[in-house]
């Protein structure tokens, strides 16, 4: 059989598929509903956002001392479940406008719910699914429980991370385009749906209570220790390790788990900065791929709908790595595992570096902080020469646009001329001058046109740095040149393909005869515009495409009353590298999570004692919410002018994170109690690749397990008439064994 309890187990797999599906999908569209509903600056919800998932891989800590010291697991799961049910109805209640609640603070609330509740439920339910099986003689069954649960795990995030916003972006409910209560209500009714499961097993668990308070002995051992240890440092007989200070007072037993313990949480010191890598895929590189030419097939796809790429390729390459069904690389230690992943994150990083140097070179840059530029913007059917300071500086195309940066900051006389005819227009001087001032690391942009006395005409639009948006979707301003006049009502309607409008209301009063709009954010694709004003004296029509990471301008001029030219320019043109470039990156990362987050899970529930486990694999969860954290200190800083760089620094501090962690998981006993310590039947967990058969003298009695080990120590014991009182076996590789031990090869 595949599982031993294929009820229980399924129940719990379910639980967490449930979990995730909600979990995933509420978090990506979070950041959009906190900008765009609770109207925060990008920056607050950036903060917001990264706060909910430190708080969400922090909590694991309390579910942990909870159920190892008072509820036990299958409690914790159960009301941290509830609470976060309770958190998800908050969060869909304050999207629902009819209701009149004070959307931000019920928000909040309902978040700090979800956060404690996913938080408190995360360690305990893959250490809940590892008490279904007995070990060691179940331990391939096991390790088949992982893959198969963080394959629902991955599962359940990438269905939920392509469902919900689908739902929130295709309903249109309480006179809005989108409809976010639908979006936070469907998660809501998956967590109760995961309730009702995970209670629907319980006749088939087996449920194992806490026998005493761990934790506060764990604290109060490791204190009493380390203040023993600071007092007797001039002792003639140091002892071997700090934590003997306290075998006497607490048990031999204690101090021994607690030493396991203390070398795992040792061995996570680096870990961290694997997690600050892995979780930037929704932040640094979801804006990376705003810069990425999205067509895909004829479809365009949003930066936010390419999170789903890791779930999805996590899915297809579990089964191909070490622990699936068909894998191509041989099978390696836990901790070897975790290095390789390591460094393959840190490669994902190297890439993402190269393709961000090929991003910032194909996209323009403002001008840096000393300098200005400026952005010529023809709106004449004819090719217009401009000189900057009495230099022909550029000649820019009919309805082209011509960037000139960086020049110096002061004040610049610009001029521009026609040579020759303007498609028939007469211009009457056929050139124009004018003094401007500059505004530092800016752009300056100027439309060059033709006003009612036939003159060639220069109009300044405000200062712009033409930045592309964080969304990757095109920006649209719309500039009105003419003398609109008094009860004129000039107004000009954008609509998309999906009958989308954004309307602008044209000034009566336009200061210098120029009036411009702010960016509109729209879909990509086709649009439709359209000019009125009272007693149709301006109407006029026309179409455009715009394309993902472009930022146009839409000149409209008015001449003699009436429209008389439109042009549509790109001062920062559209996404000119493929999607595909980004690829590599994810894929490198998909197979890092394999091989780290599985085999930690793995190396954390296997190696921890029986009465630590669940707070072993929280604090494993907790070095996520300290990766968040050192995501944000850097943003923070501002440290990197440059995102490549940035990019850069990152793999080369995993790169040598990941040195210390080789070098820490080589000094790491790993044939150290693999069975369960804190239990009166004590089994020692045999690896199946085991070179060397070490064997010493300990208080604690092991019953080898079967196979070829245990085959080559019965003839050992037949030769030698018995085991050896008070022995216990350890079955590690050479690096494994202490000097001190008798080592026996097979």
């Amino acid at each position: 059989m595949f599982f031993s309890n294929p009820t229980s187990i399924f129940c719990i797999i379910a639980t967490e598929f449930c979990e995730r599906f909600s979990f995933c999908g509420l978090r990506t569209i979070l950041s959009l509903y906190l900008r765009n509903v609770l109207c925060l600056h990008e920056n607050s919800a950036t903060v917001v956002y990264h706060i909910f998932i430190m708080m969400c891989y922090t909590m694991p800590l309390v579910g942990a001392i909870l159920a190892d010291n008072f509820l036990g697991r299958y409690k914790v799961i159960l009301y941290f479940s509830i609470i976060y049910f309770i958190g998800t109805i908050m969060t869909c209640c304050a999207a629902i406008p009819p209701l009149m609640l004070p959307q931000t603070t019920t928000s909040m609330i309902g978040l700090i719910l979800i956060a404690t509740g996913t938080g408190g439920i995360k360690p305990c339910v893959a250490a809940f699914g590892g008490d279904q099986f007995h070990l060691p003689a179940e331990n391939q069954r096991l390790q088949r429980f992982f893959s198969t649960f963080y394959c629902m795990v991955n599962l359940g995030g990438f269905i939920g991370m392509v469902v919900t916003p689908a739902l929130r972006r295709s309903v249109m409910c309480f006179g809005d385009d989108t409809c976010y209560a639908l979006g936070f209500g469907f998660p809501a009714m998956l967590v109760l749906c995961s309730i009702l499961i995970f209670m629907s097993g319980k006749k088939w668990y087996r449920i194992k209570q806490p026998r005493k308070n761990v934790t506060l002995q764990f604290a109060s051992c490791a204190w009493y220790a380390f203040m023993k240890h600071m007092s007797s440092r001039r002792e003639a007989e140091p002892v071997s390790h700090w934590l003997d200070h306290s075998a006497k007072k607490y048990g031999q037993k204690l101090v021994s788990d607690m030493k396991v313990v203390f070398s795992i949480l040792y061995l996570y010191l680096p870990v961290p900065i694997f997690w600050s890598l892995f979780d930037q895929q929704g932040s640094r590189w979801t804006f990376q791929a705003s810069r990425l030419r999205s067509e895909v097939f004829g479809v365009s796809l949003m930066p936010d709908q390419l999170q789903v790429l890791n779930p999805a390729m996590v899915l297809m390459l579990l089964p191909l790595c070490p622990g699936g069904c068909w894998p191509l690389v041989p099978e390696m230690r836990p901790l070897t595992k975790m290095f390789v992943g390591g460094m393959l994150a840190a490669m994902s990083f190297v890439a993402a570096g190269i393709l961000q140097i090929g991003i910032e070179r194909s996209t323009l840059q403002p001008p840096p902080r000393h300098s200005t530029g400026l952005a010529f913007l023809n709106s004449l059917p004819c090719a217009v020469e401009v000189s900057v300071q009495g230099e022909v500086t550029a000649s820019v195309e009919p309805y082209g646009t011509a960037l000139v940066a960086p020049l110096p900051l002061r004040r610049l006389r610009v001029a521009a001329r026609v040579r020759g005819g303007c498609g028939g227009r007469a211009l009457r001087p056929s050139c124009a001058a004018q003094d401007m001032r500059t505004a530092p690391g800016m752009f300056m942009p100027i439309v060059i046109g033709q006003n009612s006395d036939d003159e060639m005409s220069l109009y300044f639009m405000d200062p712009n740095t033409f930045t592309k948006s964080l969304t990757g979707k095109p920006k649209l301003k719309v500039v009105y040149i003419g003398d609109t006049g008094p009860n004129k009502n000039v107004s000009v309607t954008v609509e998309t393909e999906k009958a989308l409008r954004d309307i602008y209301y044209v000034s009566d009063e336009p200061v210098d005869h120029i009036g411009e709009s702010a960016y509109m954010c729209l879909q990509p694709g086709k649009f439709h515009w359209r000019a009125d004003s009272a007693g149709a004296a301006v109407a006029g029509s026309g179409e455009g495409y715009l394309r993902a990471g472009g930022v146009y301008v839409l000149c409209l001029r008015e001449r003699m009353g009436r429209l008389d030219a439109a042009s549509l320019h790109a001062p920062n043109p559209p996404n000119e590298l493929s999607l595909a470039w980004i690829l590599p990156q994810y894929l490198l990362i998909s197979v890092a999570e394999i091989m780290f987050a599985v085999s930690g899970l793995e190396f954390s529930f296997t190696q921890a004692p029986k009465s630590m486990k669940t707070i072993t694999i929280a604090a494993w969860y907790v070095s996520v919410a300290v990766g968040n954290l050192i995501v944000i200190l850097v943003a923070e800083t501002k440290a990197f002018q440059s995102r490549a760089t940035e990019l850069f620094v990152y793999a080369g501090a995993l790169a040598l994170a990941m040195l210390v962690f080789l070098h820490l998981a080589r000094g790491f006993p790993a044939g150290a109690p693999a069975w369960d310590a804190s239990s009166s039947e004590s089994q020692p967990l045999l690896r199946r690749h085991s070179k060397v058969i070490s064997i010493h003298s300990l208080s604690t009695l092991g019953t080898p397990s079967s196979g070829k080990a245990w085959s080559c120590l019965e003839a050992m014991q037949s030769r030698r008439g018995g085991w050896p009182r008070h022995a216990t076996v350890h079955v590690g590789t050479p690096s494994d064994t202490d000097l001190g031990h008798t080592t026996l090869a097979k």
